[in-house]
């Protein structure tokens, strides 16, 4: 592979993306006038969707395990991220396309504002540094929340944003509270192990947790391991076995179903520098770009091209509709025909009438579901947690060095906190697409036989499409990432210290866009709130623990159970709280969305009862030229229908892939 070629995999998403869009192309024109308004309107933001649609790849791994290296030579940017430093402080970095190079650092307001705006300075690329490692800015003096950089680069182009994140069980809190909170948005997990010495308790720690989150969302599919800096050690065969049963364990996969990937990104940075194909044939890049690009295509393929060929599919079978029923009435002789096509168009514009009506009973239907909705993900948010304070009890606080280091326990806490809130807005994401595809089948607003029908559903409704809620966030003029940002901020800020709110505006900011703008404030805010409830307590603990230097670990343990077991309260009631919210705004969604799809079918049968009033008082020469010209009208549309069919059984052929 030659430098800045894509790897197969973006090309692949690349040119079904590339041909996705080229079916709008075709169909937005058609869709032109007042007759299509709604359908036009629901296109426009499904395209929109599709362009602006990301894959999200989080890095993350123990500090000084070659991370930034690994990001440096996938990107092929050999000076991007800052290499051979101190570990990070905490806060994330990602990478993203752009037309033009531009590093963004975003600052947190100083502590004497803390409900002030954030900052946004631009720097060059050269001084990532010193703001994202320790030794360039410790203790994150600085304030900075997120560095963000965008790049012409090739590979980021298919929508691809990298997420580097602090060392996870480093002995700063909110580092991996801060990785754990990405983990379910995430469309794929690189955990970075290192060659040269075996995986850490901590790191094992993290990764079970991560498998179990991503076990809650119907699979583990998403998990890449890189075993970095082969190039450093003669034989690294006994310590690959070594980590692939350990990883094997804290997943809870098979060891041949562990995709760990042997790989130099030393070799490959050399390569790119002086072109040595013998430094290229020990890198292993290419086995590793094609795992990383096989789980990226199985985790969100079918959310970016899949959701937008069933609109492509919808909005094409409903504007073909009344063209075929005014071509049939033209043609056929009998004015029976007519008779049959006008009841048949009479009857279903009746059933329509009354899915609309504010009265209909899939309404109340909806009510009770939701209820039941947040009903189920209080309880499993519940247990959840439960489970997190169990670990406390009998795990953490019997870990010497988490006694020793009392901030690891905490930032531990905090990060399972953070997996925990984050696993439940996933969570009800996908059970809230369940929700809308079943009353979308159940009231006929769901094609019959749609060829994108093998595919999966869009695991999250799309809340910034249709309805009302579509409407307000176009007039708050695309503001809501960040209002995503403050609202994680604020929330945070006030349950605990700035360093929650943090946690919770990064999440927010950054949650996948497919989920809508906002289920990524309520997320944001939700993980700020609940982990901001622990982060509240730090001066109680340290003074608890080292302030009197508490030595003994008996006594130890018994202050920090009692000083951290006082904010469990806190987390459990900002957790409840979370789940309401995030369940009413996702039972908004799904409704505002239903109602977008009856008035889209009432606007078409209107259209056709229009079209077979205009056919009675034609005459013969009349009927053929209008025939003539419906023709032309019905091109377009059955065009696009067959291309949605072929790209479906492309599309289908992808996700069917090999690991």
């Amino acid at each position: 592979m030659t430098p800045g070629t894509p790897p197969s995999g973006p090309r692949t998403l690349d040119a079904l993306r590339a041909d996705t869009l080229a079916l709008y192309a075709t169909l937005l024109p058609a869709a032109g006038g007042a007759r299509h308004a709604l359908t036009a309107e629901r296109l426009a933001a499904a395209e929109r969707r599709l362009r602006e649609g990301t894959l999200t790849v989080v890095v993350c791994g123990e500090f000084k395990r070659g991370k930034s290296s690994l990001l440096n030579a996938l990107l092929e940017e050999p000076d991007l991220f800052p290499r051979d430093t101190y570990f990070a402080t905490s806060l994330v970095t990602t990478a993203a396309f752009g037309p033009v190079e531009r590093v963004v650092v975003t600052l947190d307001p100083p502590e004497d504002r803390p409900g002030g705006e954030p900052e946004q300075v631009e720097i060059p690329r050269g001084r990532i540094a010193e703001f994202a490692t320790e030794s360039g800015n410790p203790g994150n003096v600085k304030r900075v929340r997120l560095i963000s950089v965008h790049l012409p680069n090739p590979r980021l182009a298919s929508g691809l944003v990298l997420v580097d994140t602090p060392g996870v069980g480093a002995v700063y809190q909110a580092h991996t509270a801060v990785t754990a909170g990405f983990l379910p948005q995430a469309d794929a997990l690189v955990f970075v192990a290192d060659a040269t010495q075996p995986l850490t308790e901590s790191e094992l720690r993290f990764l079970s947790r991560a498998a179990a989150a991503s076990r809650a969302l119907d699979g583990t599919d998403g998990l890449v391991f890189a075993l970095t800096k082969i190039d450093t050690v003669g034989d690294y065969t006994a310590l690959h076995a070594n980590t692939l049963a350990k990883l094997a364990t804290a997943t809870g996969l098979a060891p041949q179903d562990v995709p760990l990937v042997p790989v130099s990104a030393r070799a490959k940075l050399d390569h790119l520098a002086d072109g040595d194909p013998e430094d290229l044939e020990i890198t292993n890049f290419e086995e590793f770009e094609r795992v990383l690009w096989s789980a990226l295509a199985r985790r969100r393929a079918s959310l970016l091209v899949g959701g937008a060929l069933a609109e492509l599919e919808a909005s094409a079978r409903t504007m073909l509709e009344p063209v075929e029923a005014e071509l049939q009435a033209l043609l056929d002789d009998t004015r029976t025909r007519l008779a049959e096509l006008q009841a048949d168009t009479e009857e279903r514009e009746r059933r329509i009438a009354e899915l609309a009506s504010s009265q209909a009973r899939w309404r109340r239907e909806l009510v009770d579901a939701v209820a039941d909705l947040g009903r189920t993900l209080g309880v499993r948010a519940q247990q959840e947690l439960d489970q997190v304070w169990h670990r406390f009890r009998t795990e953490y606080l019997y870990d010497d060095a988490m006694l020793a280091e009392p901030d690891r326990l905490v930032g531990q806490l905090a990060a399972d906190a953070a997996l925990v809130t984050g696993t439940v807005g996933e969570l009800a994401g996908l059970r809230a697409a369940d929700l809308q595809a079943e009353f979308a089948r159940r009231n006929g607003l769901e094609l019959d036989a749609r060829p994108t029908g093998r595919l999966p559903e869009p695991p999250v409704p799309p809340l910034n499409v249709t309805g009302r809620l579509g409407e307000g966030e176009r007039q708050a003029g695309g503001g809501g990432r960040l209002r995503a940002v403050s609202a994680g901020s604020g929330m945070g800020t006030t349950a605990g210290g700035l360093a929650a709110g943090a946690i919770g505006a990064i999440i927010g900011t950054l949650v996948l866009p497919g989920a809508g703008t906002a289920v990524g404030a309520q997320i944001g805010t939700s993980i700020g709130s609940v982990v901001g409830a622990l982060f509240g307590g730090v001066t109680g603990y340290r003074g608890a623990v080292r302030d009197q230097q508490i030595a003994d670990r008996l006594a130890r343990r018994t202050s920090l159970r009692t000083e951290l077991e006082a904010m469990r309260a806190g987390q459990y009631a900002h957790l409840a709280n979370a789940v309401r919210d995030l369940t009413r705004t996702l039972a908004e969604a799904v409704r505002a969305e239903l109602e977008s799809r009856i008035a889209r079918e009432q606007a078409a049968a209107r259209d056709t009862l229009a079209r077979l009033e205009s056919t009675r008082s034609a005459t013969r020469e009349q009927a053929t030229r209008r025939a003539a010209e419906l023709g032309l009208e019905r091109r377009p549309l059955t065009e696009v229908r067959a291309g949605v069919e072929q790209l479906g059984a492309r599309l289908a052929a992808l996700l069917a892939e090999p690991r």
